[in-house]
C-alpha cells in the first residue's frame, strides 16, 4: 500500500472522531431541526463499486456507448436536493449530448465520505468524481489520490480568475490545480433578531465581540435566555483566533501556534460568559444542543456556516422569529477561514473517463450553476461573474442575510493544507472543549496541544 495512502487512512480514522463542520450543511441541518438523509437515498442510488474504476458498462438503456461516472457527495437536506436537481439536468443536457450519464450518491458527511473514498480506492471500487472538504484536499493530492487538472484547465481555457481569490487556497498544492471551487462557505454570525429586540439590543450595532458580550447581558437580563449557544469546534475556533491577530500555525504551515496570548484571549472571552451564564457551550458531539436552543428561542447568537441559511431561514420564518446574519465579530480585526467543499476527479482514470469527468466538473462549477448552488443551500457564489447574474442580484435584494458571506469573503484566509492537519484538528476540537467545558488547566492544555500539533505538521 502507499506510504502516503496509509498514512492519510491514519488521519482520516483520527480526524472522524470530531465532525466535519468546516462548511457542512448537515451541520446547519441539524441546527435548523433538519432530518438527514434516508438510507431509502443510498438504496436508490446505483452501488459506486458496481460504476467505478475502469468501467464503461452500459447504462439502464443497454447503450454501449454511454460513459457512466459516478459522484460522491456529502452533507444531506439542500445539499441533496440541489445535487440531484443539478445532476439531472447536466445528464439531460450535456451528458445526453455527449454519451455521458453521472450518478450522484450521498455518503454522510464529510468525515464518511474521506473515510469511505480511501477504502474504495485502495479496493478499486472508488468513484470517478468526489467533493472533499477543503482542508482534505492536500492530503488526497499528496495520496495520490486525485489528480492534476492544470492540463484540461489549460487547455479548456478556463477562466480561474473568475473564481473568489479566498476560494482557491484549497485548490492547488505545489502549485497545481487538484479541485475546484464547489459549495463553499465562511462561518458567520446568526443573531435572533427577536429576541435582541425584546432585549433592547438593535443588531445592526453588532460588530465586535464587546458587543456581542453586551449584547448578551442584556438579553439574559431581559429574557433569561443565553447569548451565545455554541458547539466547541476547530473551524469557529480558527476563525476566532484570526479576529484577535493570531492563527492555529504559522505561515507556512510547519508549527503550531496555539499556545498564545491569541488563544488565552479566546478562551477568556468565552469562559467568562459561560461562567456569568451568557454562554451555553458543549463538545461538538453534543451539537444537536444548539438545534434544541435555536428551535426553542433559548440564545440570541449562533456560529454557524452560510451553508445552513437556507434552513435557518426556513425554521425561523416557521416559528416566527428573525434571523439576521453578520460578519464573525471583530477583535483587534476581522478574519475568518472559508470552508465547506471542492470538487475533483479520482486518478487512475481512463482518457475518456477523464474527458467525461471534466464535463462534470465544468457543469457543475458553471456561472448558471454557481447560482442555482447559492440559491438552494446558502452556499457562497463562488465565481465572480456569479455575483453579478440578475437572477443573484435579485436574491440578494430579496435576501441581504445571503450576500453577508460573501462579503466576508473578502477578509478571509484558506484552511491549512498540510496533511497533518487534519488529525491536528480533532485534537484542537478535543482540547478546547475540555478547556471551556471541563475547565482542564489552560497552561498545561494548550503545551500539550501545540507540542502534539508540531508533531503531526511535521511527520
Amino acid at each position: 500500500m502507499n506510504r502516503l495512502i496509509r498514512k492519510s487512512m491514519v488521519l482520516l480514522a483520527a480526524a472522524a472522531m470530531t465532525a466535519s463542520l468546516a462548511g457542512c450543511g448537515s451541520a446547519s441541518a441539524n441546527a435548523a431541526g433538519s432530518s438527514t438523509a434516508s438510507s431509502e437515498t443510498a438504496s436508490t442510488q446505483t452501488s459506486s463499486a458496481e460504476t467505478t474504476g475502469a468501467s464503461t458498462e452500459a447504462d439502464a438503456s443497454g447503450s454501449q456507448d454511454t460513459i457512466e461516472l459516478t459522484f460522491w457527495f456529502a452533507n444531506s437536506d439542500t445539499v441533496e436536493t440541489y445535487i440531484g436537481e443539478a445532476t439531472e439536468r447536466f445528464n439531460s443536457t450535456v451528458g445526453a449530448e455527449k454519451g455521458i450519464h453521472v450518478t450522484a450518491e450521498y455518503q454522510g458527511e464529510y468525515t464518511d465520505l474521506h473515510q469511505k473514498l480511501q477504502a474504495a480506492y485502495i479496493a478499486g471500487t472508488a468513484p470517478q468524481l468526489t467533493v472533499l472538504e477543503i482542508g482534505a484536499v492536500g492530503m488526497f493530492a499528496e495520496g495520490g489520490m486525485i489528480q492534476s487538472l492544470d492540463d484540461r484547465i489549460e487547455a479548456d481555457g478556463l477562466d480561474m480568475s473568475d473564481f473568489h481569490d479566498g476560494l482557491l487556497y484549497n485548490c492547488y498544492i505545489d502549485d497545481s490545480f487538484y479541485a475546484l471551487p464547489f459549495l463553499r462557505s465562511t462561518s458567520i454570525l446568526y443573531m435572533n433578531t427577536t429576541l435582541l429586540e425584546e432585549a433592547g439590543v438593535n443588531p445592526d450595532d453588532i460588530e465586535t465581540w464587546d458587543d456581542v458580550a453586551e449584547a448578551s447581558e442584556k438579553v439574559h437580563e431581559a429574557t433569561g435566555k443565553y447569548g451565545i449557544s455554541m458547539p466547541i469546534n476547530y473551524w469557529f475556533h480558527e476563525a476566532f483566533m484570526l479576529t484577535w491577530g493570531g492563527f492555529t500555525v504559522n505561515e507556512d504551515e510547519t508549527q503550531c501556534t496555539v499556545d498564545n496570548d491569541v488563544d488565552r484571549t479566546v478562551i477568556n472571552y468565552f469562559k467568562d460568559l459561560r461562567d456569568r451564564g451568557l454562554a451555553h457551550l458543549y463538545p461538538y458531539a453534543e451539537a444537536d444542543k444548539m438545534s434544541a436552543d435555536l428551535m426553542n428561542q433559548d440564545a440570541a447568537f449562533f456560529f454557524q456556516s452560510t451553508g445552513g441559511l437556507s434552513q435557518m431561514l426556513s425554521i425561523a420564518d416557521e416559528l416566527g422569529f428573525g434571523l439576521q446574519t453578520a460578519f464573525i465579530p471583530k477583535g483587534t480585526q476581522y478574519g475568518v477561514t472559508t470552508g465547506g467543499c471542492n470538487i475533483a476527479m479520482l486518478s487512475g482514470l481512463s482518457e475518456e473517463q477523464q474527458n467525461a469527468a471534466w464535463e462534470y466538473i465544468k457543469f457543475m462549477t458553471s456561472i448558471d450553476e454557481t447560482v442555482e448552488a447559492s440559491i438552494v443551500t446558502g452556499y457562497l457564489a463562488t465565481r465572480k461573474s456569479a455575483v453579478e447574474d440578475d437572477k443573484m442580484v435579485e436574491w440578494y435584494e430579496q435576501y441581504p442575510q445571503y450576500k453577508v458571506a460573501l462579503d466576508q469573503l473578502e477578509i478571509a484566509s484558506g484552511r491549512p493544507n498540510n496533511p497533518g492537519y487534519v488529525e491536528f484538528q480533532a485534537e484542537l476540537t478535543d482540547a478546547m472543549a475540555e478547556i471551556m467545558v471541563n475547565d482542564a488547566d489552560v497552561d498545561t492544555t494548550l503545551a500539550e496541544l501545540e507540542a502534539k500539533g508540531n508533531e503531526l505538521l511535521n511527520e
